[in-house]
């Protein structure tokens, strides 16, 4: 399981929640430019560093498909996929 930190907004107002998922039901990362640009607008009710990146990303699953915007660049969670993978095969 590979823990994230997921970022959503209700209205004007933005939530941040931790999520494990698995990592084998990722199919799609990538940069998510909206939330990028009003977190370097300043229009984001969160206190991050304004050189934080977002990505989305697409899970497949029984039930179809689902998107979540996560902390962190595309590279930064293909990183931690790859770190994940190593740490199973050595287990």
């Amino acid at each position: 399981m590979l823990e994230l930190i997921t970022v959503y907004n209700l209205q004007e107002d933005f939530y941040v929640s931790k999520i494990l998922i698995n990592p084998s039901q990722i199919s799609v990362v990538k940069d998510h430019h909206q939330y990028n640009n009003l977190l370097k607008e300043g229009k984001m009710n969160l206190d991050f560093d304004p050189n934080i990146r977002f990505s989305e990303i697409i899970m497949s699953g029984n039930a179809g498909f689902q998107n979540y915007v996560v902390v962190g660049s595309a590279d930064q969670i293909r990183e931690k996929l790859n770190r994940n993978n190593i740490q199973l095969l050595r287990d």
